[in-house]
């Protein structure tokens, strides 16, 4: 399913055909909670057990944001929010707690023990389903999923063949869980930490066409030469609903730089796993820090990473400066937004004292969140003192369209023609005939002479190739960036002249 139908971003080759004089600049988020966590909810009620930390999900219908965690004895709560920074508890009345109903409690199965993967879905059709609760480790043998019409009204689905799936989680999980075919347009797909023959982390993946009945594990993101040693991959934040942005599937790769110096995990099993031997299903290392990468794909498949920190974590001290575990992308008034959990140690409870270890309960943690502008992922800037060039890929013509743009050209312009397949530039649609954009927006119309959008096939041009109908002519689109100017992405109206469409076949065994 596709978000934005039309737009094309510049975070990877699809629609650029050449690019001179120019390049891509990754831009961070912008981290809001810098000196200290969100104020969620302390744990000041009695069925609540600690700070409320855990899944964020953006509630589509009506417009909030949605924290659910867990409280005392396998009670799960819910926090909400208008603006993702101001928390509150809801006063649900569902589940009595001490003789009063006046709580946040929901109406949650007891014998599902952890949150696992909560879902709202764009895709569901009967309002019954609309909320989906998926884990990624059965309980007892048994692999559970919930539904809810209100997402605070929770039920186990009817018992069948999916209740007996093998092992989600990373390592021990049994062969036959592994392998399978890949459909990238399922329209549920799960991310999630596997073991590697190396005793590694690794990124894998699942698809399912219900919620209910998945493929098995394949990796789909392992340690190349570009990254250093001691490279591993501990989750993603990812749309559950395996939805497109620009036609890109998008993620938030939580990598895990391991500590090499502390091979711990080998030498002293004992210690970590519980047992003199170990497991050579367990991973060889234990510590290091998380910090999250941008990684983004076509087909679910083949990754493009930016390796730069998408969110670096704190300084030595800070409140994150151990680990970040961000979550997928939400999109709200016209921002990205991303929430993450923040601890201030390593994933091994060490503080930035070497080999200074802390009690668990001891090291802070907490929620953050930072923000970028809408498709401000990666912009494509000039070299140097010259305009870059970017060139896309060619796209139908017929009967003419429109094309908006988001560029920030506050410190320079954007520029623009339109080419004949052939490269050579359509008159009255050169760069010299073009309105400038000069300044920050989001979704401005290139026009040219005040006249927006690209021609239609004119009937000179038709009578030059009488046989050719008009959804055989093509145009491109050349930009010339002016220095201090950042161009994000571009939507053409209508979105179906769009050429350069990908369709990935099921992989085989």
């Amino acid at each position: 399913m596709e978000m934005y139908l039309g737009k094309q971003t510049f975070i990877d080759d699809f629609f650029i055909e050449s690019m001179a004089g120019a390049h891509r600049v990754l831009n961070c988020a912008d981290k809001i909670t810098v000196d200290e966590p969100l104020h969620t909810a302390n744990p000041d009620q009695a069925w609540e057990s600690k700070a409320a930390q855990g899944p964020i999900i953006y509630d589509e219908h009506n417009h909030i944001f949605r924290m659910y965690y867990q409280g005392i004895n396998s009670v799960v709560c819910v926090l909400e929010s208008s603006d993702g920074f101001h928390w509150e508890r809801p006063n649900l009345g569902i589940v009595e707690f001490d003789g009063s109903k006046n709580n946040n409690i929901l109406n949650w199965p007891s014998d599902c023990p952890s949150l696992g993967n909560i879902l709202y879905d764009p895709h569901e059709t009967d309002e019954t389903y609309r909320w989906k609760r998926i884990t990624t480790m059965p309980h007892e043998g048994v692999w559970q999923a919930l539904y809810s019409a209100d997402g605070y009204n929770w039920c186990h689905y009817p018992a069948g063949p999916h209740n007996h799936q093998k092992q989600f989680f990373a390592f021990g999980s049994p062969a036959e869980t592994f392998g399978g075919t890949i459909n990238p347009d399922a329209p549920y797909i799960l991310y999630s930490q596997r073991g590697s023959s190396r005793r590694t982390r690794v990124l894998g993946r699942r698809d399912s066409q219900d919620g209910l009945n998945w493929s098995g594990l394949r990796t789909v993101i392992d340690q190349d030469l570009d990254d250093p040693p001691g490279t591993e991959f501990y989750a993603a934040g990812h749309d559950m609903a395996n939805r497109t942005d620009g036609g890109l599937h998008i993620i938030m790769l939580n990598v895990f730089f391991t500590d090499l110096t502390e091979p711990y995990a080998i030498e002293q099993p004992k210690l970590y796993w519980g047992n003199e031997v170990g497991s050579p299903a367990l991973p060889a290392r234990v510590d290091g820090v998380v910090e999250p990468q941008l990684a983004v794909s076509r087909d679910t498949v083949s990754w493009k990473r930016y390796r730069e920190p998408f969110i670096p974590r704190g300084k030595p001290g800070a409140w994150d400066w151990g680990s970040m575990y961000v979550s997928g992308p939400i999109h709200h008034n016209g921002r990205l937004w991303f929430h993450y959990n923040g601890v201030g140690v390593t994933h091994n409870n060490r503080t930035p004292q070497l080999h200074h270890a802390l009690n668990p309960k001891e090291h802070q943690t907490g929620i953050g969140v930072a923000q970028l502008r809408s498709d401000g992922y990666v912009s494509v800037e000039a070299d140097s003192y010259a305009p870059g060039i970017l060139t896309t890929h060619r796209f139908r013509q017929e009967s003419g369209g429109r094309v908006t743009v988001n560029v920030d050209a506050t410190a320079g312009e954007l520029r623009y023609e339109v080419l004949e397949d052939t490269g050579a530039p359509i008159p009255g649609f050169t760069a010299a005939d073009c309105d400038p954009i000069r300044g920050d927006t989001f979704d401005s119309m290139l026009s040219w002479n005040g006249i927006a959008g690209w021609p239609g096939v004119s009937e000179e041009r038709q009578s030059s190739y009488p046989n050719l109908p008009k959804r055989e002519f093509y145009i491109k689109l050349r930009f010339y960036i002016s220095p201090g100017t950042k161009l994000y992405s571009l939507t053409l109206d209508p979105p179906e002249v769009t050429m350069w469409q990908v369709r990935s076949q099921s992989v085989p065994e």
